[in-house]
């Protein structure tokens, strides 16, 4: 479960490969195997490109995730890539190794503050659909998770305002 936060974050899904713990940082560039969304208008212009942010183990607390083993797995620096093509990929980088370091899919807007993802990578998570909804403060990407499939996304995805990534 705590995988499918990755899903959403997805706002963003990563680029295929594991960290295993290289500190080098995963492509956030979506791959051409991620076809675009079809359906849905067009993504607005002021969220398209990447945004990061830090989930740490005192964040996930915090939330009353206390559970160890999940805190490792869903802690790091998140990059978020939200193409205006209809893909999003999300990417982990961690002190340690995670299984899924990284998530990628197409993407829709639902209206004008509102984007559907689907997870098309990795395969565990094929079809996983999550909606969100977003802001622009000072600059920052604010993301809220509408129907959270599992408790740690919410962590991931609201905590902190995501900044663009230099």
């Amino acid at each position: 479960m705590n995988a499918r936060l990755m899903a959403a974050i997805a706002i963003a899904a990563l680029v295929t490969g594991c960290a295993g713990g290289s500190g080098a940082p995963a492509s956030t560039t979506p791959s051409a195997a991620s076809a675009p969304a079809s359906a849905g208008a067009a993504i607005p212009s002021e969220i398209v490109g990447a945004w990061t942010a830090t989930i740490t183990a005192d964040d996930l607390r915090s939330a009353g995730l206390t559970d160890e083993a999940a805190s490792a797995e869903n802690t790091g620096v998140f990059t978020l890539t939200l193409g205006a093509d209809g893909t999003w990929s999300t990417s982990q980088q961690s002190q340690v190794p995670v299984k899924w370091p990284v998530f990628r899919g197409t993407m829709e807007a639902t209206g004008p503050n509102g984007f559907r993802q689907t997870t098309t990578f990795p395969a565990d998570f094929a079809g996983d659909v999550v909606d969100f909804t977003w802001s622009i403060e000072d600059g920052a990407l604010l993301i809220k998770v509408v129907n959270p499939p599992d408790p740690v996304l919410p962590v991931v995805m609201e905590t902190h305002p995501w900044q663009p990534k230099a």
